[in-house]
Order: C-alpha cells, then sequence, then structure tokens
C-alpha cells in the first residue's frame, strides 16, 4: 500500500485457510468482510477494541513432543522385545519333552508371532516420529490473527504463519478507530 492508497479503502484478501476468497474492506465509517457466500458489516463505532498478534500453537507443539518420545521409546523398545521373543522360542523349542510337543508349539508360535510383531515397531516408531514433526512444524508455524472486541462478541480473522499484510491492515484499521473518536 503506498500513502495515498492506505487511508483510501483499505483492503485484506485472505488467499489461503479456511477464508480464503474473502476479503475485509475498510470503508469510511464501516469494516465489511465479503466472501462468495457472506457479507458482514461492523460499523467502526461498534468497535471497541483491535487487537493483531501471531502466536504459536503451544498445544500442537506440546503433543509433537510427546510423539516423538513415543516414538524413540517404541524404537528403543523394538530390538529387545524381538530378541526376548526369540530366545523364549529357542529356549522351548530346546527344552519341549515329546509329550508336551504341541503345546511347545504353540508357544513357539505365539513367541515367534510376538517377534515379528517387535520387528514391526521401528516402522511403528517412525510413522509416530513423522506425525509428530508435523505437529510440530504446524504448531511452530503459527498463526496471525486479528481480533475484534465488539460490544457482545469477539470476531476473529486468522491466517496460517506470520503475515505482514494483515499486520498493516490491522494498523490501518486503528488508526481510522483513533481518528474517529477524536
Amino acid at each position: 500500500m503506498n500513502s495515498e492508497d492506505r487511508f483510501a479503502h483499505p483492503r485484506y484478501d485472505f488467499r489461503s485457510g479456511f477464508m480464503r476468497g474473502s476479503a475485509l474492506e475498510l470503508e469510511e465509517t464501516t469494516l465489511m468482510h465479503r466472501g462468495s457466500t457472506q457479507l458482514e458489516t461492523v460499523p467502526l463505532n461498534a468497535i471497541s477494541a483491535v487487537r493483531i498478534a501471531f502466536e504459536r500453537d503451544a498445544n500442537k507443539i506440546g503433543w509433537a513432543i510427546v510423539l516423538m518420545i513415543v516414538a524413540y521409546a517404541v524404537s528403543a523398545a523394538a530390538a529387545p522385545l524381538a530378541g526376548l521373543a526369540d530366545s523364549l522360542a529357542t529356549r522351548v523349542r530346546g527344552d519341549g519333552a515329546v509329550s508336551v510337543q504341541d503345546i511347545a508349539s504353540i508357544m513357539i508360535a505365539t513367541f515367534r508371532g510376538l517377534s515379528a510383531a517387535a520387528r514391526l515397531l521401528p516402522t511403528l516408531a517412525n510413522l509416530i516420529g513423522v506425525i509428530g514433526i508435523a505437529l510440530l512444524a504446524i504448531g511452530l508455524w503459527g498463526r496471525t490473527t486479528l481480533t475484534l472486541t465488539l460490544s457482545a462478541v469477539e470476531r476473529h480473522y486468522a491466517v496460517r504463519g506470520r503475515n505482514r499484510r494483515l499486520f498493516d491492515f490491522a494498523e490501518v484499521l486503528s488508526e481510522r478507530l483513533a481518528e474517529a473518536r477524536s
């Protein structure tokens, strides 16, 4: 925005996310949120406060850390569990008597099955780790949220990431509100 256009009719277009295709337009006495299926008009004198903030999602970051710890624990447990199951299967095979051969076969199959399941744990750990990394990235990416406080409600307009254009729009809106009240 150049300095002449800045106060004419500033506009912020949502280009991604939930509000994609809609726009905030600052008119002389109103703020309009236009979309293909909606139109909301807020008189500037009804806005009691404007807040803009970049926030990281601490909840997603926390879950990401938990998932990465679980992934590490599952990965670390895989080899010892597989080794233990193989060892027990070998012991049963060696010590089994002819009269209990059927029981020994069942136990051997069970321990071999446990061994095979334990060998799948590293794959499970990698999947959990990838999900954790994705959550961490989303949490760190954060969002920029413009909040308008009206008499009885708050309106939130959020976009992913740190968005300088939305900060600029909020600054123009704040200046317009200050001018209207002076």
